[in-house]
């Protein structure tokens, strides 16, 4: 089952104003188009904005060269073929995102993928083994959710969160050194997520009394923007505010 964050992309992304391509967005999109048919995976490799991020815990593809050796498992043959024949239809240009395949499924901005909203059966596959591992290594009171969302470190902390079975979200903390086989120093649950209407981005939301915890996670945006960063505040007052950044191998 997708990743309900993917999921709740591809709704949005039809919710957005869209528009039929123009005449040179069509003639990037059967470049891209003839890659898949003539099958090269080097020259895709290299259409593809990295680090290209995929499921939790599954790690971001960094690089071309690790996507030549991940890249059936990324695009396997159902969604070769899907590109390999797909119509005009089914691409949207979505103003400054760039264009979308299939209600989102891809997205690509003339030059470079720059998402694959995708999951294949060898990936959902690794994400259960990979989730199976976590587990086992992690502090006992964290053991039970349904799917890990991501972890990062700030300059201070290291933090985890987790969709629980109910559907709410679980936030754990611990210093930045301490290895999630540890007690977290923090635990709050009942936990929400929010998105701001691009599609991809969005904020997750812990309340603890007068603090509040907020998230961002932030999956298209400028160069130098920060991929999460922790915002606490109590009583409305920012008393926290760092950048983070994601960590694919948690500890």
């Amino acid at each position: 089952m997708l990743n309900k964050i993917i999921i709740t992309s591809v709704l949005l992304a039809s919710s957005m104003s869209v528009l039929a391509l123009t005449t040179a967005e069509q003639k990037q999109v059967d470049h891209l188009i003839s890659l898949f048919k003539q099958n090269n995976v080097p020259a895709i490799s290299q259409s593809i904005r990295y680090p290209l991020t995929r499921e939790a815990p599954i790690p971001t593809v960094e690089n071309a060269q690790e996507m030549q050796k991940r890249f059936n498992q990324i695009f396997d043959a159902e969604l070769r073929q899907k590109i390999v024949h797909s119509s005009p239809q089914q691409w949207d240009s979505v103003g400054w995102r760039g264009m979308m395949f299939d209600g989102g499924k891809i997205w690509f901005d003339g030059e470079k993928i720059t998402a694959v909203n995708y999951s294949s059966k060898a990936e959902q596959q690794l994400k259960q083994q990979l989730i199976s591992n976590q587990k086992q290594h992690l502090h006992s009171s964290l053991r039970s959710f349904k799917e890990p969302k991501f972890s990062f470190i700030t300059k201070s902390f290291q933090v985890r969160i987790d969709q629980l079975n109910n559907g709410q979200y679980r936030y754990a903390s611990w210093k930045i050194n301490q290895p999630q086989s540890t007690k977290p120093d923090l635990i709050l649950n009942q936990g929400s997520v929010k998105f701001d209407g691009s599609g991809d981005n969005h904020y997750y939301i812990f309340n603890s009394g007068s603090y509040r915890y907020t998230i961002e996670r932030n999956v298209i945006g400028a160069n130098d923007t920060a991929p999460v960063r922790l915002i606490v505040t109590q009583t409305k007052k920012v008393i926290l505010d760092q950048s983070g950044k994601i960590l694919d191998n948690v500890r």
